[in-house]
């Protein structure tokens, strides 16, 4: 037979705010005080006797009821849960009795923040995110949570704060005026929705056009590219790495798609030429095909004079798409990107989005919207290129010390370089890593025109780091000797 529990006997002893309450009832629950069927103190009665206030109280109680402890009847009080007494006897626990409901617990140490890549990992793809300005970042995060949630789908109903101040950011910092851009979760996603508008473009057009299947990229270069490509089952077509960019000689006349890296290209750190450029888009324009420009990391360049977007030259804006992501100016754990498509195609990758649903998570956009609009990521730009530039000098001060006779590329831009490892195979990575040092190998990016050497990303190496890992990688190649 139930009992019911009064003010008086409930004994919950000092407790200070929903946690300790919710703990205190639960232990209550599995000391026999309290069993199953037994009928709670209203909240009223339980907040007069505890000093609390009844808000508070209401949290605690909704905590239990969440987690199972409780349950309430619409005139017949809270009571205990059917086996609520064996499960707190077991040692279950609300998932907020340690510290949540925004409330610190002293007995419980905060999870250890998550630190990342360790910092001799160079591969590449990782900026380094300790150049954030943290105070600007979570003024930013309390701003976008603030806004409470919205109850909408971000690929249906974007971020307009991003979106906004993508304008601002896209002019500034690449040369793109009126930009209207749709947010995806990544590159990628832009990559295969832009595949899948221009393909399914052409066919509505009624045309045959048979290579509109084609998809045309530098060898080595970006994967993802390569996989997205493929899964819309387009055929890949490989072309050989030129120092001075794509060259349309290779593309035929016939409709195709092209992705290319212009600003530096990946891995190998090219940058494309403004002849090469204006070919590229003449040529576009001429066979009715689709150029996709991914700027995955733009912002950064070292000594050389900016090179505008490809999407900015004149003719561009039929037929070049633009991408750009967060991953390498902010952090990978963002998960936000956005596209720039051809106006012509805007309705078809909109669909695409809307069957894929590969929209960013509204709260990091809306975070990463209000740090661009706050002035926070120009800073935050100005001062990590001024690092890394500092970072890349000493990488390459040091690869020159050690290792004299190597050809190392894609300097002038981005977040890391290239060494050339003519006569050495993948060998030398498997030795880097035995020796406490991750690197990528060049021919991993690569699948016609192997090409073997380093891929290595100087975002997060100190100058100690730089001069001993080269310092490994001489002894490394001694000990290997050319194949």
């Amino acid at each position: 037979m139930s009992r019911t529990a009064r003010p008086g006997t409930l004994v919950v002893g000092e407790v200070s705010g929903a946690a300790s309450l919710v703990e205190a009832i639960i232990g209550r629950i599995a000391d026999g005080a309290l069993a199953d069927g037994d009928r709670l103190p209203s909240t009223r009665a339980l907040a007069q006797q505890t000093g609390l206030s009844r808000g508070t109280v209401v949290r605690a109680f909704d905590e239990l009821a969440a987690a199972g402890f409780v349950a309430s009847e619409h005139g017949s009080g809270t009571r205990v849960s059917r086996g609520a007494a064996q499960a707190a006897r077991a040692g279950a626990r609300t998932r907020g009795s340690e510290g949540a409901a925004g409330e610190a617990s002293s007995s419980s140490p905060l999870p250890e923040p998550r630190r990342g890549r360790s910092p001799r990992d160079l591969r590449p793809g990782t900026p380094d995110a300790a150049l954030v300005d943290d105070r600007a970042w979570r003024a930013a995060v309390r701003a976008a949570a603030a806004q409470g949630l919205a109850g909408l789908n971000p690929w249906e109903e974007p971020s307009p704060t991003l979106r906004a101040a993508l304008v601002g950011h896209l002019r500034r910092h690449r040369g793109i005026g009126e930009a209207d851009p749709l947010l995806f979760d990544s590159s990628r996603s832009a990559i295969a929705a832009l595949c899948a508008a221009f393909v399914a473009a052409r066919r509505a057009s009624g045309e045959k056009a048979p290579a509109a299947n084609t998809f045309h990229m530098e060898d080595p270069g970006y994967r993802g590219a390569r996989l997205m490509a493929r899964e819309q089952g387009l055929d890949v077509r490989f072309h050989p790495a030129d120092p001075d960019g794509l060259d349309v000689a290779r593309l035929g006349e016939e409709p195709a798609i092209v992705f290319t890296t212009p600003a530096h290209q990946y891995p190998l750190g090219h940058r494309m030429s403004v002849e090469r450029r204006v070919a590229l888009v003449q040529w576009a324009r001429r066979t009715g095909s689709l150029v996709i420009e991914d700027d995955y990391d733009g912002e950064f360049r070292y000594g050389v004079a900016p090179l505008p977007a490809l999407s900015t030259l004149p003719g561009a804006d039929g037929c070049v798409a633009y991408v750009g992501t967060s991953s390498k100016s902010v952090a990978p754990d963002l998960r936000v990107a956005w596209c720039l498509p051809p106006a012509a195609m805007r309705r078809e990758v909109e669909r695409w989005l809307a069957v894929h649903r590969r929209g960013p998570s509204s709260l990091p956009a809306e975070a990463l919207g209000g740090f661009m609009a706050s002035g926070a990521m120009d800073r935050h730009l100005a001062r990590a290129a001024r690092v890394y530039s500092d970072r890349r000098s000493r990488l390459v001060a040091a690869l020159t010390r050690e290792c004299p006779d190597l050809d190392v590329t894609g300097v002038e831009a981005g977040l890391h370089l290239c060494v050339m490892l003519p006569g050495y195979d993948d060998d030398v990575v498997h030795a880097l890593e035995r020796a406490g040092w991750r690197a990528r190998s060049l021919s991993s990016q690569s699948e016609q025109y192997l090409m073997s050497g380093l891929v290595l990303s100087y975002s997060r190496l100190s100058a100690r780091d730089a001069a001993a890992f080269a310092a490994t990688l001489r002894e490394v190649l001694e000990a290997a000797g050319p194949g």
